[in-house]
């Protein structure tokens, strides 16, 4: 079976769930705050207001129900919005996996609350809100590329180490020192230590 075939069958199952309405009645408030529906497919609906879209999808492979809005042309995920306001909450936030219509419904109203309680300075457009999602985005593509980083020179970092070339130690560890742990702060300090002599 091709992709395309797959796909299209996993959107057409999706008529007995009624997503498209149980979003209209779950994300109601939304067109009380000026947003017109201006897509709605069996696993997209897709609210606008000015320059402000507001989407609400249903994975078509994952299944799991979530949104993201749209400001200054850059889309952003409903976990960024809730991490802006509330890092804890962001923590233990996941989209529901929705293969009924009774938990697309519950779903939908769990992620009508957050987007209520997190999103509405998202949803006002205030550009204050959009420049701290978007420092925060940077923030987090910085702190993931220092990971991937720090995952790769590690295991060299060590090995230069274990061989007594503190030069190159050092040179390593002091290229993830945020990222080393006590120990490895130890090392470092030592490598700098011993290739100054």
């Amino acid at each position: 079976m091709t992709k395309e075939v797959v796909s299209l069958m996993s959107t057409q199952d999706r008529s007995g769930l009624y997503f498209e309405r149980k979003v209209r009645g779950a994300f109601m408030f939304l067109e009380k705050l000026g947003f017109a529906p201006v897509e709605a497919l069996s696993t997209l609906v897709r609210y606008r207001n000015d320059d402000i879209d507001v989407d609400v999808h249903h994975g078509r492979q994952s299944y799991e129900v979530g949104a993201g809005v749209t400001g200054f042309g850059v889309r952003y995920a409903m976990s960024e919005v809730i991490r802006v306001t509330d890092p804890e909450a962001a923590k233990v936030y996941r989209n529901t996996v929705a293969t009924t219509p009774a938990v697309v419904a519950e779903g939908l109203e769990e992620l009508s609350a957050l987007m209520k309680r997190y999103g509405a300075a998202a949803l006002r457009g205030d550009p204050q809100f959009f420049s701290a999602l978007a420092k925060q985005r940077e923030q987090w593509s910085e702190d993931y590329a220092l990971d991937v980083l720090a995952d790769q020179l590690r295991p060299q970092a060590d090995e230069a180490f274990r061989r007594g070339d503190y030069s190159t130690a050092a040179e390593l560890y002091g290229r993830i020192r945020v990222r080393l742990s006590p120990a490895e702060t130890k090392k470092l300090a030592l490598a700098e230590d011993r290739s100054k002599r």
